[in-house]
Order: C-alpha cells, then sequence, then structure tokens
C-alpha cells in the first residue's frame, strides 16, 4: 500500500508539472542571487565581441545560442549604456529602437535570468512572457534595470519582453536539468525537476 501511494505521488507531480506553466519570479533591482527557486543559475561570460556590434543572439555557457528577435546592439555599462542598478557594470544588448524583444532558448534549459532597462529616463510599464506565463512591471529608466527569471523543468521556450520604448536587456544568467538543489518544502518540486531532467538526457 506504501508503495502504491508514493507511485501515485509521483504520478501526480510529474502530470502537474507537465500542464503547469513556467514560473516567473521578480529580482527587482538587486544583485542576482546564485540559486533562484531552488536552481542554481551560472551567469554568462563576458562578451569578447566589440562593442556596438549588432549581434544575433550570445553562446551560452553551456553550449548552443539564446537567441535575439530582432538583432541588438552589443554594449556595456559605460560603453553605450549610461545606468543599470547594484553596480553591474558588465554586458547589455540596446534594442535600437524596438519596443518587443523575443529570447530564444537553446535545447535543454529550465531556467533563464535577465535584467531589463528602459531608454528614456523615466519610469516605463514592461511585459516579459513565456509559455503562457506573463507579468507587468515598472522599471525605471535611471539606474532601475529590474530583473527575471522564468523557469520550466520541462524545458523553458522563448521569453518576450515587450513595452511602449526601447530599452537594453542584460546581465544574463542560464541552467539546464542538472542543476536544482533543496529547499525547504520543495521536494515536489525538486523531484519533476530530477525526472524531467534524465527525460531530457534519455532524448538527447
Amino acid at each position: 500500500m506504501k508503495k502504491m501511494l508514493i507511485a501515485l505521488t509521483l504520478v501526480l507531480a510529474v502530470a502537474t508539472m507537465a500542464q503547469a506553466a513556467p514560473i516567473l519570479i521578480d529580482l527587482g533591482t538587486a544583485p542576482p542571487p546564485a540559486i533562484i527557486g531552488g536552481v542554481i543559475m551560472t551567469g554568462f561570460p563576458p562578451d569578447g565581441r566589440p562593442l556596438f556590434d549588432v549581434v544575433t543572439g550570445v553562446q551560452s555557457p553551456f553550449g548552443g545560442t539564446v537567441g535575439f528577435t530582432p538583432s541588438a546592439d552589443h554594449r556595456v555599462i559605460g560603453g553605450g549604456w549610461a545606468t543599470w542598478s547594484h553596480g553591474y557594470t558588465g554586458d547589455v544588448y540596446y534594442t535600437l529602437g524596438a519596443t518587443s524583444m523575443t529570447l530564444s532558448m537553446p535545447a535543454g534549459t529550465t531556467s533563464f535570468r535577465f535584467y531589463v532597462e528602459p531608454n528614456p529616463f523615466s519610469v516605463f510599464s514592461f511585459t516579459v512572457s513565456s509559455g503562457g506565463t506573463s507579468g507587468i512591471f515598472d522599471i525605471d529608466g535611471s539606474s532601475g534595470a529590474r530583473g527575471f527569471a522564468f523557469i520550466d523543468p520541462l524545458g523553458l521556450g522563448a521569453i518576450t519582453i515587450s513595452s511602449s520604448v526601447d530599452f537594453a536587456f542584460g546581465e544574463l544568467g542560464i541552467s539546464g536539468p542538472c542543476c536544482a538543489v533543496p529547499e525547504p518544502g520543495s521536494s515536489l518540486v525538486l523531484l519533476g525537476l530530477g525526472l524531467a531532467g534524465l527525460a531530457w538526457r534519455k532524448r538527447a
């Protein structure tokens, strides 16, 4: 009987996660934590391409490419982009006047982190969305870059950022199916993460 209950719990947990939309986490303007929603995030290394290069994506530290649609302009804080938040001075990507950007994920991506800041030095509303999950947030263009993370143990699809104004995004982080860590009360979530990771490795 006990084994049957455990098996039923497993089935229900996996079935629930299979139907669930991605989880959206608002990181605010603080520095990104190393672990978000029980998942270890790996930051992207410095982008060695020249400043003001127009790029169609950036290589993931796990392989594959995060694609940009439309293309974006490579800049850094203090080198083509004036402000950010929490002291970050690294790479950002400017939308070149576009008010919407879609980020496509490499195969096997289970979570993704990014920050956004509008081009005008004022507060504007932004919508961030992925796989049926979306949120609307106010972001300040004067040192107010705001971070977000999407998590989907079964595989994260494209992420769209949109507003009424142009913007930059950056401070990227990513994880695959390998990187879940225990958190209190997260047993079923971690179970789903582990099973999804095994399924992904089998398909690969």
